[in-house]
């Protein structure tokens, strides 16, 4: 399997030192921005859920804090009135109870509404990114879609959408719960001893210190990894797709090796981030342990002398695993908005990605077509390379039939992808029925075309569905009736399923030829004003091509048809055949007219003849030494 070609996604990467280029991309746009960007587009459809499950996460992160300090109380009473029975210090103790267990217990139904509540704005904050990717993603243009690659983009998606919808709900939910909470528990510790609380929040500080440290190495590891994911799966999805020249080739081993090496540096690095994580955490719970270990000292001294109740050193020890549990929350919250980070960078270098000819402003539905199709003096290069078309001048009348021929590279396949919209021309227009088709929108255009290429793509459905793909409201007369105009009915009913039978992906339990008549089946279905031919019949064998050159005939009739094609033989009985060379029409006419009056027409018929002939004349020359080769057997007795 070809390598694929190195690229801004990184295709392959098999090395650390690959690793590190990738790690060094260019000037990204600053997070806080691309955040702001993301909220505006994205959580702007639950901003109610959103804002009232904020301000109940508050609520209970005052009530979580409040609990030490209920405690404290608790324990005090209980302390005063121990040796001390009688009614008023029972009610008193009574009364701490009902109120510790009334906090508790709207704590905790509060904190299972917030968790509901919380997963509902993430998969709808979800749900909206990847709505919104999704759409994009249906019209980009080729140039960006060959450059990131299907696997790319697909891993880019899957791995992005969760991460920045985790970090959404986590800045919006835990971020205020766990300042709410800090700050509470500061001012109740506060409350209950001054200096000790200024030893617990000098130390709390300490995580967050050690966690920045790592910071920088781990957010270039995040974004080094995302290129690589997204790089890898691009390639690996291009091994499976092209598994038959694999195995033709005899390389299964060899991808397999290419991959298992990559997934393993890919592991060893990502060892390596999960130990630099875990000495962050090893550091946080040091630091949690010396705090409660001062406290212990301090305030247990105080406790033997009086000047401190059991209850403040219970509520203490409870603020020490309070706070220092936050604060560690905050250190792994890092983590997950570093990564975040990175995925909101591919998400947006989705969305901000070239379109494919998108619509301009003020675009209108498009009329029924006629068919009549206009160039005028158009011009169109791609990615600023010479023009594939100089000048393209070209009139076609309704129901007219006109062939595309020329040398490779010629700008035959461009003259029908600048028909469909996918790209505008850098120059001149293109008319339909007089209506400039840069203003109507896309959609409607294309629902007026018929379009069989050389190379059919059909999905794993049934063939009625692959059919219908194009009109999923016809009905199966509809359809029977498309596909008997195609040729295909008969070989559709010898398939164990008939209409309903799976294809299998790609339809690779068809042979060529009937992918080609399942193609032209759909054509028929639609019903085009302008039909567009592209190498329909150039990878069949001549028995297939009769067949599918016969429904393609029957398919033509009365529609606006331009064919692409190399093999002249299909060409002849075309009304117009226009010869291009280096992005210009050299020749207009039929092919009588052009044989006498185009030389490049003339020398490719007369290329194509000689190579049709050269195979005869070799097999008659084998005949012949075949025949001398035979014993010679007398008749003669």
């Amino acid at each position: 399997m070809l390598r694929p070609r190195p690229s801004r996604s990184i295709r392959a990467v098999g090395s650390a030192a690959d690793a590190a280029a990738a790690a060094r991309p260019a000037a990204r746009p600053p997070r806080l921005r691309l955040a702001r960007r993301a909220v505006a587009l994205f959580a702007r459809p639950i901003a109610g859920r959103t804002l009232l499950t904020l301000a109940l996460t508050v609520l209970v992160a005052g009530a979580s804090a409040s609990e030490p300090l209920i405690l404290r109380a608790l324990v005090d009473r209980l302390t005063a009135a121990a040796g001390k029975p009688g009614s008023a210090a029972a009610a008193g103790v009574a009364a701490g109870v009902v109120l510790f267990a009334v906090v508790l217990t709207a704590r905790l139904i509060g904190s299972a509404w917030i968790t509901t509540s919380t997963w509902r704005v993430k998969l709808g904050f979800e749900y909206q990114l990847r709505r919104q990717v999704a759409a994009k993603m249906s019209v980009l243009s080729p140039a960006v879609q060959a450059d990131i690659g299907t696997g790319g983009l697909r891993y880019a998606v899957d791995s992005s959408a969760p991460q920045t919808a985790g970090a959404f709900t986590d800045v919006c939910f835990r971020l205020p719960q766990i300042v709410t909470y800090v700050v509470v528990a500061a001012w109740g510790m506060t409350t209950l001893h001054a200096p000790l609380a200024a030893i617990v929040l000098c130390l709390v500080p300490v995580p967050a210190l050690v966690a920045t440290f790592a910071a920088r190495r781990q957010t270039r590891r995040e974004r080094m990894f995302h290129r690589f994911w997204t790089g890898l799966w691009s390639w690996y999805g291009e091994v499976l797709h092209g598994m038959g020249t694999v195995r033709a080739f005899a390389r299964e081993r060899a991808e397999e090796k290419a991959f298992t090496r990559r997934m393993r540096w890919a592991f060893a690095s990502i060892q390596r981030g999960i130990g630099v994580d875990a000495r962050v955490t090893l550091a946080a719970g040091l630091t949690e342990l010396a705090a409660r270990i001062a406290v212990l000292t301090w305030a247990g001294m105080l406790v033997v002398e009086g000047q401190l109740t059991v209850g403040a050193l219970l509520a203490f020890l409870g603020y020490i695993g309070g706070v220092f549990a936050p604060v560690q929350q905050l250190v792994e919250l890092y983590p997950t908005l570093r990564k975040a980070g990175v995925a909101l960078d591919a998400v947006f270098s989705v969305l901000d990605a070239d379109e494919e000819a998108p619509d301009v402003a003020g675009a209108v539905e498009s009329p029924m077509l006629r068919g009549a199709v206009t160039f005028e003096n158009v011009r169109f290069a791609y990615r600023g390379d010479r023009n594939a078309l100089d000048g393209l001048d070209v009139a076609v009348k309704p129901g007219e039939t006109v062939a595309l021929v020329g040398p490779s590279g010629s700008g035959k396949s461009t003259v029908l992808r600048l028909m469909q919209r996918i790209h505008h021309p850098s120059e001149g227009r293109v008319l339909l029925d007089g209506h400039d088709l840069r203003f109507l929108k896309v959609e409607g255009v294309r629902r007026q075309f018929g379009v069989v290429p050389q190379e059919v793509v059909l999905f794993n459905a049934s063939v009625a569905a692959n059919i219908a793909y194009a009109r999923p409201n016809a009905t199966r007369d509809e359809v029977v009736a498309a596909a008997v105009a195609a040729g295909a009915h008969d070989f559709i009913m010898n398939l164990p399923g008939g209409y309903e039978s799976g294809i299998g992906e790609g339809g690779r339990s068809l042979s060529g030829g009937q992918r080609q008549r399942i193609a032209i089946a759909r054509a028929f279905l639609v019903d085009p004003a302008i039909l567009l031919l592209d190498e329909a019949t150039a990878a069949l064998d001549p028995v297939s091509e009769r067949s599918v050159q016969d429904a393609l005939k029957a398919l033509r009739g009365g529609r606006t048809t331009f064919i692409v094609a190399h093999r002249l033989n299909t060409v002849r009985d075309a009304d117009r055949i226009l010869v291009l060379d280096d992005g210009r029409v050299v020749g207009d006419g039929t092919h009588a007219e052009l044989l006498e009056r185009c030389p490049t027409y003339a020398t490719l018929v007369h290329t194509q003849l000689a190579a049709a002939d050269t195979p005869k004349r070799e097999s008659a020359s084998e005949s012949e030494d075949e025949a001398e080769s035979r014993p010679q057997i007398s008749l003669v007795a």
